[in-house]
């Protein structure tokens, strides 16, 4: 025996003996008594739990419970606080302050003990196959612990208590291991090709290393455990998303799906799939949704609802097999269940809510159409799986009128995302004298015959309308849309706008006005998400396909201005403040000029790799001064420069005439005065670093730089806006358009009067 233990056992002895003679003692003398025996249990109770977790002391103090010195200190204390009462108030000793720190420290030392005999045990309990025990014991330690962290941590000392967190966390994580384990063997998944299988075990004999357990482990051990370490909700959710992907949405794509259920003594087996080994969880819904009839529906939720049926009552009889579903675990099975409702919801909504639902907005009142899905539901609340505050079916007949709304907007949008992802390359001609009358009508007309200073104009100036002369072909005032070239695609949109506006002017009713409004809201937000992804490519390097979908965009935005306003008395009276489309106006603007830029910046970046040298400072001038020094000719190479000045000239040549071809007047001429700038911008630049040139060098260089000036006639007459007459007597606005054309000219006119200089005697 070591002299430790020997003196833990006079301790012990002494105290004995002086407890015959302890309710003999004073008050002072009892709680100084008490406050030793505390002392005395603190420390055997650290010494036991460091025996015990850090292994540095004997196997005697190892096998210690604490528990046992701490049985009878509750007695003891509770007599001396009897004590202390019965004396007279003590004269500033502060007994009742000693008392109660004392108590503190009890409470906090009992804790310690009991969350120590609760830990130092669970390896053996796991290993027995006790999970249930050492569930409950884990989680009484972790209250324990909580307590003591949250308030006590002065009174139990800050090292052991850190051993008990760090030992409660390894045997948390070593039971939730375990756990693991036994939910993976009494849950087996099997997939075999074509065929998915649960297999559930009604208990578990041994552990993942083969030791048999002293007692096997049932369904209701494995469901306590997870209910005491709070994961049974993590098991349920991992359950239902197997039983969905594997069992309930099959079924609902094809209710023919082979269904079987086989029970022995000790598991029970649900497979599907057995007889179909062509089945791939990746083949399409056979759902009879695309043009079924109503009878070929309710043939199908009948047969649905006959093995949901079976899969449902494979979960209530054999997933919770001898659980206590209605006390234990009610909270548990509800959970399941409505997790599972939740999770195949959306499927039946989409596979069959849906089509269910009549074409005919005079039929939607009957909610016996949904009658199928209502037997549906059932099968879940015969089960007990749903409550009967929790019927979606009942829910969505409620609002049958907006399914049906939905179900006709969801058709319009997937046709126009049909329409606008579509590889159709063709174009039309709208506006000015094309085949789409201007989308303002009577309106249009009206706000003309007022005239300029009018109120009519000041309506079209609110709308957002241009108001650019040249954006009028025909100089009349009107406000039609100019001549362009638009593709299918967005007259298609614009058609759709219009008439769904007009199915809810047709049906009538308040919500349904609301949600055919958002309808042709989204479809033009459909536009400018598809649109510019499908054709990101080409609008770089093909002017056509970018010229055409600047037009769209401004198609689309001169119908916007309008759309609500012509039809602001045909909307309901909760609609009017709202139903506008005037501020989608400014994203298509954006997507106009978004659509334009980077093809010209490159067609910039391409006339400026072709004009090459005439880039580059003084180039021209020092070519001038080595031909007067006698280096070489004046204009040595002149044939190569004009050639890069045909080139460029060329590159504006031929997007202008596309432009020509596609783009509104007032449009195309912006554009190409901003490509004749980029050619016509180094050419003056490299004239005005000449201070003088001789007659015959001054005659070459006009020459050099005709293939700029004879640009002029991209802007020719044929443009003009007006009749024939008109256009015959226009002069070209060249210097309104590109604003280097007056600098070029007057660079011209210098060399000219330099020539013309020369030839005076």
């Amino acid at each position: 025996m070591n002299h430790r233990t020997q003196r833990r056992r006079h301790r012990r002895e002494e105290a004995d003996a002086g407890q015959a003679g302890h309710g003999e003692r004073s008050a002072d003398e009892q709680l100084a008594a008490m406050e030793a025996l505390l002392e005395e249990a603190r420390a055997s109770a650290y010494e036991a739990i460091n025996s015990h977790h850090r292994d540095f002391l004997s196997i005697r103090v190892y096998a210690q419970d604490p528990l046992d010195e701490l049985a009878t200190l509750n007695e003891k204390y509770e007599a001396v606080r009897t004590r202390v009462a019965d004396e007279d108030a003590d004269p500033g000793g502060g007994r009742v302050q000693r008392l109660d720190a004392a108590g503190r420290a009890l409470q906090a030392i009992v804790r310690l003990a009991k969350a120590h005999a609760n830990l130092k045990d669970i390896d053996d309990q796991i290993l027995h196959g006790d999970i249930a025990v050492a569930a409950s014991a884990i989680a009484e330690a972790g209250g324990l612990l909580h307590e003591l962290g949250a308030d006590s941590p002065r009174l139990v000392g800050a090292q052991p208590l850190e051993v008990l967190q760090a030992q409660h966390l390894k045997k948390r994580a070593a039971l939730r291991a375990e756990l693991d384990y036994l939910t993976a063997e009494m849950y087996r998944f099997g997939d075999g090709g074509a065929v998915h299988e649960l297999a559930v075990s009604y208990c578990v004999t041994a552990n993942y290393d083969g030791v048999p357990y002293e007692s096997p482990v049932t369904l209701s051990d494995l469901f306590f455990a997870l209910a005491q370490l709070g994961l049974a909700q993590d098991m349920a959710d991992r359950l239902v998303s197997s039983l969905v992907s594997r069992w309930l949405a099959p079924l609902l794509r094809n209710p023919a799906e082979p269904l079987s259920v086989t029970r022995v003594r000790l598991f029970a087996t649900m497979s599907i799939g057995a007889f179909s080994a062509g089945r791939r969880d990746s083949d399409p819904p056979t759902l009879p949704a695309a043009a079924a009839t109503r009878a070929l529906l309710e043939a199908h939720c009948e047969a649905l609802r006959a093995q949901w049926a079976t899969v449902l009552a494979f979960v209530r009889d054999e997933v919770f097999h001898e659980v206590n579903i209605e006390d234990d675990h009610a909270d548990l099975y509800a959970y399941v269940g409505a997790r599972l409702w939740e999770s195949v919801w959306p499927l039946v909504r989409e596979g069959l809510l849906v089509p269910l639902v009549p074409d005919d907005i005079d039929s939607i009142a009957d909610a016996q159409c949904l009658a199928p899905l209502m037997a549906l539901e059932e099968a879940w609340l015969e089960l007990g799986l749903i409550s009967a505050d929790a019927l979606l079916v009942k829910d969505a007949a409620r609002s049958l009128l907006q399914t049906y709304v939905g179900k006709r907007r969801r058709d319009l949008l997937a046709t126009v995302a049909a329409v606008l992802t579509s590889d159709d390359a063709n174009t039309v001609v709208v506006g000015g004298e094309g085949p789409v009358i201007d989308v303002l009508g009577d309106y249009a007309a009206a706000s003309s015959k007022k005239g300029a200073g009018g109120k009519g104009s000041k309506k079209a100036a609110g709308l957002g309308l241009d108001a650019d002369p040249d954006a009028d072909p025909d100089g009349d005032g009107s406000l039609a849309l100019a001549r362009c070239s638009i593709s299918v695609q967005a007259q298609t949109l614009v058609e759709f706008a219009r008439e769904t506006i007009g199915l809810a002017q047709a049906d009538g009713g308040k919500t349904t006005a609301a949600l055919y409004f958002h309808a042709v809201r989204d479809a033009f937000a459909l536009y400018r998400c598809l649109v510019p992804a499908k054709w990101a490519a080409e609008l770089l390097v093909d002017p056509r396909r970018a010229f055409v979908m600047h037009n769209d965009c401004e198609f689309i935005c001169h119908h916007l201005a309008a759309l609500g306003h012509r039809h602001r008395d045909d909307w309901p009276p909760a609609l009017k403040a709202t139903a506008t489309f005037v501020d989608v106006i400014a994203a298509f603007r954006a997507l106009a000029r978004a659509s334009l830029a980077p093809l010209l910046s490159r067609i910039r970046e391409q006339i400026a790799v072709a004009l090459g040298p005439w880039t580059q400072a003084r180039w021209l001038r020092d070519r001038l001064a080595a031909g007067e020094r006698g280096v070489g000719s004046a204009l040595a190479g002149a044939d190569d420069a004009e050639r890069r000045l045909a080139v460029a000239a060329g590159t504006v040549s031929q997007t202008a005439h596309v432009a020509a071809a596609h783009l509104a007047r007032a449009t195309h001429l912006r554009v190409v005065g901003l490509l004749v700038d980029a050619a016509a911008s180094h050419v003056v630049r490299r004239l005005e670093e000449i201070d003088s040139a001789g007659d015959s060098t001054a005659r070459a260089l006009v020459r050099l730089v005709e293939p700029v000036l004879a640009l002029e006639g991209l802007f020719a007459a044929a443009h003009a806006p007006g009749g024939p007459a008109r256009r015959a007597a226009a002069p070209a606005p060249v210097a309104k358009y590109a604003a280097e054309w007056d600098p070029l000219q007057a660079q011209i006119r210098r060399l000219t009067s330099m020539s013309a200089h020369r030839l005076l005697p």
